[in-house]
């Protein structure tokens, strides 16, 4: 069975989420944006094993801690290919905008829909969600959805960025995440989950 921590994190609170497999206690920690060792401690205290670091988008607020993940796990980083060169841009992850420039380490995997990222003995099955950003992807497994910066509770992702598009955002969440069943539940980059049911009927945003 699925497992997952959602904790807001950093001065954008941007939700950073471990997900682990119950029986095998490995884990995918989820962009790791701030606030790094408090979740190393909750990590730890878990027992977890963590096999892979996975951003769902290469903005600031989602990567900025990939540095500290990557040092304290030594396991692969994993991010969809068009938004692989946000991770080493300052301008390209917006991060030149703040103040305090951002630069990831490089990608050690690529990720696209249709793969399958496991995490023990669960299979994530991936769907890329553009719009948010050009790469941005949303991660199902046992009727859980990490969304990233694609749907919120009653809300969506920005599209004022410069590589966003609001036209292909809300397109691909009425043709892949509004096609989910009902009870699925939405764990999104900011805010408090939600389920795809109530997005489909009380989103002002995107009508199914």
């Amino acid at each position: 069975m699925l497992r997952i921590h959602s904790l807001e994190v950093g001065p954008f609170a941007m939700n950073t989420i471990v997900a682990w497999c119950d029986e095998t206690r490995e884990a995918i920690w989820f962009d790791p944006g701030a606030e790094g060792d408090t979740i190393l401690r909750w990590i730890k205290s878990n027992d977890l094993i963590v096999t892979r670091i996975v951003n769902t988008h290469g903005h600031c607020d989602h990567i900025a801690d990939n540095g500290f993940a990557k040092a304290a796990f030594n396991v692969p980083l994993c991010i969809h290919p068009l938004d692989r060169p946000k991770l080493t841009n300052p301008v390209l992850n917006l991060s030149v905008y703040t103040g305090i420039e951002v630069v990831s380490p490089d990608a050690d995997e690529e990720l696209n829909e249709g793969d399958l990222l496991k995490c023990g003995n669960v299979e994530f099955k991936l769907f890329h969600v553009p719009g948010h950003s050009p790469g941005s992807l949303v991660f199902n497994a046992d009727g859980l959805l990490i969304a990233g910066d694609t749907l919120f509770n009653e809300s969506v992702g920005r599209t004022d960025f410069p590589d966003s598009s609001e036209s292909d955002l809300h397109s691909a969440i009425r043709t892949k995440i509004y096609m989910l069943p009902d009870e699925t539940k939405v764990y999104p980059g900011h805010g408090d989950p939600t389920t795809v049911g109530h997005e489909k009927r009380y989103n002002p945003y995107v009508r199914p």
